[in-house]
């Protein structure tokens, strides 16, 4: 049990480093030094251990920048303590995206993909499948929708004024499991 959450904590906090630097081999060596902090420090008086994960991410993200002579931009690290959740939140219910995309009807799948993966602009969709725009706006519009409800189906999903989604708990054991998506999330989608 102690393995899987673990295990779905270094995820997420792979996930939301290597959004901030564009090297794998660093993301993943900050990642192991968040963790190799954690087994230094004393954790007892810390209240939300995967805040303090994250505010250490956050930390060590713009000592990198510094030691390496990076320009860097503090708006470019949206992180702080009020919107751990949400950040995390997103990031694990995006690595669940694929395996929601793969259950629609080839039609819209082939168009989620490639607007919503590769975020390719709809109207080289258009070019490329030879489709009418419109027909692509509406379909992408149509594909979303198919999405939400899938996740919807999946999970309860918490979100604040703003619709941004603040947190998410898996409803039923009727998701989806593949070993690289939501499977391991330990009461999470």
């Amino acid at each position: 049990m102690m393995e899987i959450q673990i295990d779905t904590l270094y995820k997420s906090l792979y996930i939301f480093i290597k959004n901030r630097i564009n090297n794998n081999a660093d993301a993943q060596d900050i990642t192991q030094d968040v963790f190799l902090k954690l087994s230094s420090s004393n954790t007892e008086e810390v209240k939300n251990l995967k805040s303090w994960m994250f505010t250490v991410a956050k930390n060590s993200i713009i000592d990198y920048y510094r030691k390496n002579n990076y320009h860097y931009n503090s708006e470019e690290l949206p992180y702080t303590e009020d919107n751990d959740n949400n950040t995390v939140a997103v990031e694990e219910l995006s690595t669940c995206m694929l395996t929601f995309i793969n259950q629609l009807p080839a039609d819209y799948k082939e168009l989620m993909l490639l607007s919503e993966i590769n975020n390719m602009p709809q109207k080289e969709i258009a070019e490329q499948l030879g489709i009418n725009y419109a027909t692509v706006r509406s379909k992408v519009q149509r594909g979303r929708d198919k999405l939400k409800k899938l996740f919807t189906d999946c999970c309860n999903i918490e979100q604040d004024a703003r619709n941004s989604i603040i947190d998410y708990e898996e409803k039923t054991n009727s998701c989806q499991s593949d070993p690289y998506d939501c499977s391991d999330k330990n009461d999470k989608c």
